[in-house]
């Protein structure tokens, strides 16, 4: 049996030393610890593929003796209301149903014969149920299960609740967890250069004029505000500019809502309201006059990408995300190429020319299948 240990020294002023399945036994203790773990973990037939991806990829799977001392490795030592974080065993037949996740979705998308593609995974994948804050004194004590954590010095983790499990992964599981495994391998790529968005798409939307996050007209803004006196929509009391340039607005101008990394739509960041307006392109501002000078009330929050290079780059990925969240029929509803309204129209095609290009240059260019992933949602 091939044995692997790894030597830590870590001062731990908060350190659950409960294993998994004793998640209510969370200790307070400061000291030193050495840290092993037997692998492979087993003789079943899972355990050798689990062997195979360890000499194939250098990528050790662990599903068993996993506890808080493992999850809880840091440089810093923790303070006391830091979480700290407990899991459960799962089950033999849990695990084969991770594995198979882990076979399809992450090694997959990767090629074990290209050593920048093996230095994107863990040292250790952790297969856990339940993994989450234990520790009483936290904020976050209790409050959400952690499907995927990434942020281990040595490991990642891998988590379905024991419900989750006993019903059966539902779509939106294992399309977030496809897309957690795959994207950031291509985002890498791309962003390293060993992945080249093509010229055509580059020169498809204007990245450098200012964008409007939505057309807000003053028929629309009678329509909610009855009570309300023309000025109050002429005047900028309470409709900002970049929502009343019907030219500008970002979807007429051929840029799709914002997907974030999450697979979700973005409509809110932070306080700010965008409606899916790329934040990484600047938008229209209002001049605000005052007696000490004039300033910009740019509601943005950015960070907006400096050059046209990078906005070309954000928005290419913007629709890698976009083509792996939702089906083709989805894009063609959702931007409609006989939209009444000629700007609508002009920008819809361009969106339905972009959601055309990437996916077919992502398949002959680099063989990555993305409407596969959108696949999972649709029930195909």
């Amino acid at each position: 049996m091939l044995k692997t240990q790894i030597y830590w020294i870590l001062l731990l002023s908060l350190l659950g030393l409960a294993s998994c399945g004793d998640d209510d036994n969370i200790g307070f203790v400061e000291k030193f610890d050495l840290q092993q773990f037997d692998f492979p973990q087993g003789d079943n037939p899972w355990d050798k593929e689990i062997e195979q991806i360890a000499k194939d990829w250098g990528m050790y799977i662990i599903y068993k003796d996993v506890d808080s001392t493992h999850l809880n490795k840091m440089w810093t030592s923790p303070i006391y209301y830091d979480p700290i974080y407990v899991c459960k065993t799962p089950s033999d037949e849990d695990v084969q149903v991770y594995l198979e996740l882990v076979k399809t979705w992450l090694l997959g998308s990767l090629d074990k014969n290209k050593d920048s593609d093996r230095k994107q995974l863990p040292f250790y994948l952790y297969l856990v149920n339940d993994l989450n804050d234990g520790n009483p004194r936290s904020q976050t004590y209790g409050k959400k299960h952690i499907q995927f954590k990434k942020d281990g010095l040595d490991y990642w983790s891998l988590s379905f609740t024991g419900e989750e499990l006993e019903a059966g992964l539902t779509s939106e599981i294992i399309h977030n967890v496809a897309c957690s495994f795959s994207y950031p391998g291509l985002k890498v790529r791309f962003s390293s250069g060993e992945y080249e968005i093509p010229d055509e798409f580059a020169v498809m939307s204007d990245y450098e004029s200012r964008i409007g996050i939505r057309y807000y007209s003053l028929e629309q803004f009678k329509i909610d505000n009855p009570w309300a006196p023309d000025s109050y929509y002429t005047e900028d009391v309470m409709v900002h500019p970049n929502e009343k340039d019907p030219e500008n607005a970002f979807q007429r101008r051929g840029f799709a809502p914002e997907i974030g990394e999450d697979f979700k739509p973005v409509t809110v960041v932070g306080w700010s309201k965008t409606y899916g307006a790329p934040t990484w392109m600047p938008w229209i501002v209002k001049i605000i006059e005052t007696p000490y000078g004039s300033f910009e009330d740019d509601r943005n929050p950015g960070p907006v990408a400096e050059t046209v290079k990078e906005r070309v780059l954000l928005d290419f990925m913007n629709m890698v995300r976009l083509a792996m969240t939702y089906p083709e029929t989805q894009i063609r509803e959702d931007f409609p190429l006989d939209a009444e309204d000629p700007l609508e129209q002009a920008g819809n095609q361009i969106i339905n020319d972009k959601y055309d290009l990437v996916v077919k240059y992502m398949k002959d260019t680099y063989n990555v299948d993305l409407p596969k992933y959108a696949d999972i949602l649709d029930g195909e």
